[in-house]
């Protein structure tokens, strides 16, 4: 049979345009339903085309059996205490430009959000970070499902054309790769936001989930967002959720963006608040704290002022006063409120975990970490890593070393890359006198890590613990010399002076972050590196002033 360019659809993303379905749909469909795609034999495998002609007569033939009844069956078990889990794939963008990915990003990490806070008691939504791994896969629905015990899956595209957006997204039953539900949704970007609740509140009916009249009301209220706002806001988180330094400065400058285009977006001065205050923490050391600290209270202030109950808005006002203001109780309090209007929000928790530890509440610490593993477990297993190095610094910090190198070497087994966790290697070890262990664990990682500040104070200190105190002094003038061109938080250069023994110089380099408000001060009540100076006046008086 001839085909005319008219008819033909040469990619799986044409196909599944076509269709108004998600490549991976489309992809299951011709495997088990025999969608009539067929393959280029002279090209590489996997290169694809359709006939629109065929296409159109499959689903004319089958879309009764494939498309949902409009009045599903409850698929919750009753009385059964058994939380559903439900996964959102990576929605697909089926736009011509590629350069929309942030768009399908954006809108799925949204729908996470606004899922996960529907009823957290009766459905586990696996969280962004885990969800995201599976960008772009070509794995089977069902392997997925078997992967992370799920009930459901939900995925979807996105196509934009101008202003205006298409999303198409479906509901699949695990147990059976059914489809439950189906809906496409033709909307301007301005309603994205509206939109997402519309999907969400969709899914709560589909799979039986009675919602309190509270949450109702929450997903009904969500104001219209000027597309233009709504789109750099959405670009900001693309690049807030690559934690570099470039991505920071590049997420800052978005969401700045998109408050000049819609001053009551909230989300947009939460989010800000959160890159600005982590340009100014260990360990990124971007800009002094002074420079950017207010900035961000300033913008979790506006966005609390527009929204209330946005859990975001209490955790970034919370790490303004941890990491600035050393503001103990009120960060406490902030850390909280965020926890009580969403009890699943891991940074929000982890954040109040380091915040105990540095107040020597080394117990309800811990009890923090494990409710996050927890939740870990149950909806992100790769924050399971982030998760481990927190309970690894506890102990470095309660002088448990050999207990941190052990929780060290088992998150490795997750990811052998993560950089606190060499760090704290590094450390205990060195603290346990394994110097030439922790050299190798330096030696390893130093070499990637060449404009991180805190790694150079990681091999000062360890030069001075070996008693090469030339090697440490060297390593001295160079955070000189770059503190010339660029932020270096006083604190370092005072911890490698007390490792050197030089007490004097400690305290006059400590003085000097007190006044700039470094985020290492927020750590000197337990860090072991400064033992030597606790008895110290001078120390008890730092300690006082610090709050503690």
């Amino acid at each position: 049979m001839t085909s005319t360019r008219e008819d033909r659809l040469d990619s799986w993303k044409e196909i599944a345009s076509f269709l108004n379905r998600g490549v991976r749909t489309v992809q299951r469909w011709e495997a088990t339903e025999g969608l009539p795609v067929r393959r280029h034999q002279h090209r590489r495998l996997g290169s694809v085309y359709a006939l629109k002609s065929e296409v159109s007569a499959w689903w004319k033939s089958r879309s009764a059996d494939l498309t949902p009844a409009q009045t599903a069956p409850s698929l919750t078990e009753p009385g059964t205490d058994r939380k559903l889990r439900l996964l959102v794939l990576p929605f697909e963008n089926l736009s011509a430009d590629a350069s929309q990915e942030h768009l399908a990003d954006g809108f799925t990490e949204e729908l996470i959000t606004q899922l996960a806070r529907l009823k957290p008691k009766r459905l586990a939504v696996i969280a962004r970070a885990t969800a995201m791994h599976y960008k772009g896969t070509r794995k089977r629905a069902d392997r997925i499902a078997r992967e992370l015990k799920l009930d459901y899956l939900l995925e979807g595209s996105l196509r934009r054309e101008s202003s205006e957006v298409r999303v198409t997204a479906q509901l699949i039953q695990a147990s059976d790769q059914t489809h439950r539900w189906a809906q496409t949704y033709d909307r301007d970007l301005a309603s994205a936001l509206v939109l997402q609740s519309e999907v969400a509140a969709a899914i709560a009916n589909e799979i039986n989930l009675a919602l309190s009249p509270e949450v109702k009301a929450t997903l009904a209220v969500k104001r219209p967002v000027s597309a233009a706002a709504h789109e750099d806001y959405l670009k900001g988180r693309y690049y807030l959720n690559r934690p570099h330094p470039e991505s920071l400065a590049q997420a800052v400058a978005w969401f700045e963006s998109a408050i000049v285009k819609d001053a009551g977006f909230p989300l947009a001065y939460a989010s800000l608040s959160h890159a600005l205050a982590l340009l100014a923490m260990v360990p990124f050391d971007v800009l002094p704290p002074h420079a950017s600290m207010p900035k961000a209270r300033m913008a979790a202030m506006r966005a609390l002022e527009l929204d209330p109950q946005l859990p975001e808005a209490h955790a970034a006002l919370a790490v303004v006063r941890h990491h600035y203001e050393w503001d103990w109780k009120g960060a406490e309090q902030a850390y909280q409120r965020a926890l009580e209007l969403n009890g699943e929000y891991p940074g929000a928790r982890l954040r109040y975990a380091w915040l105990l530890l540095s107040l020597s509440r080394k117990e309800e610490a811990f009890r923090e970490i494990e409710h996050a593993q927890r939740t870990a477990q149950e909806t992100d297993p790769h924050l399971l890593v982030v998760i481990r190095a927190t309970r690894a610094a506890a102990f470095y910090f309660a002088r448990e070393y050999d207990l941190c190198i052990r929780v060290c070497f088992e998150a490795m087994e997750l990811d052998p890359n993560y950089f606190l966790l060499h760090y704290l290697l590094a450390r205990a070890h060195a603290r346990k006198g394994a110097h030439k262990k922790a050299g190798a664990v330096l030696k390893k990682i130093g070499a990637h890590q060449e404009n991180i500040s805190l790694m150079s104070m990681a091999a000062g200190l360890l030069y001075a613990v070996m008693g090469r105190k030339s090697q440490a002094r060297a390593v001295v003038k160079y955070l000189h010399g770059e503190a010339a061109k660029r932020y270096v938080p006083a604190t370092y250069i005072g911890i490698l002076h007390a490792g050197l023994g030089d007490a004097e110089a400690a305290f006059e380099w400590l003085e000097r972050a007190y006044e700039e408000r470094a985020d290492g001060l927020t750590l000197l009540n337990v860090e072991p590196m400064v033992d030597g100076l606790r008895e110290d006046p001078r120390f008890q008086s730092l300690i006082k002033r610090i709050g503690f």
